[in-house]
């Protein structure tokens, strides 16, 4: 069995004066694009068996909107203060001990840990994962501990300018 790893940019947020980062919230364009990322998740058949969630307000409110449409139990998904900010490094070690009971994961998180962490499962050569972006990766392994450097083939990468622009 192949592992399918979908990861997702929190979407836009705001922070006045004096917000802790951890606090903010996603604005109104972040809601309008995680709602049309879901839309689109559910027309693509990206059903998810597993999701860890930051637990930042803004990652928290983001998987909200999305799951508007994609009505995934709350057992299906896992918030996790680690995910916060996290690196590269950090990214890689928490993929490695999924549980291989699952098949397809969504990582909800932040940059620049993303987008390291797309180029690098992948090789791809991404400058920024925008906002509420999915990109998801396949992998020829049964194992998540088997994830690794370049191992990865990109399958999707949607933003929501793309499907505003399609």
């Amino acid at each position: 069995m192949n592992k399918q790893l979908s990861i997702i940019r929190h979407a836009k947020s705001d922070g006045g004066a004096g917000c802790i980062d951890m606090d903010r919230v996603i604005n109104d364009r972040g809601y309008q694009d995680a709602e049309l990322i879901g839309k689109h998740l559910i027309a693509n058949k990206q059903q998810f068996d597993r999701v860890y969630c930051s637990s930042a307000n803004r990652a928290q409110l983001t998987w909200e909107q999305l799951n508007t449409c994609l009505n995934l139990p709350k057992t299906d998904i896992q918030f996790e203060e680690s995910l916060y900010l996290a690196s590269l490094t950090h990214l890689v070690s928490f993929i490695e001990k999924i549980s291989n009971q699952y098949e397809h994961v969504a990582l909800i998180a932040h940059n620049p840990g993303l987008t390291d962490l797309c180029n690098f499962l992948t090789g791809d050569r991404l400058a920024n994962l925008p906002t509420c972006s999915v990109y998801t990766i396949d992998f020829q392994v049964d194992d998540w501990r088997a994830v690794g450097f370049e191992n990865g083939i990109k399958k999707m990468l949607v933003t929501p300018q793309m499907l505003k622009d399609s």
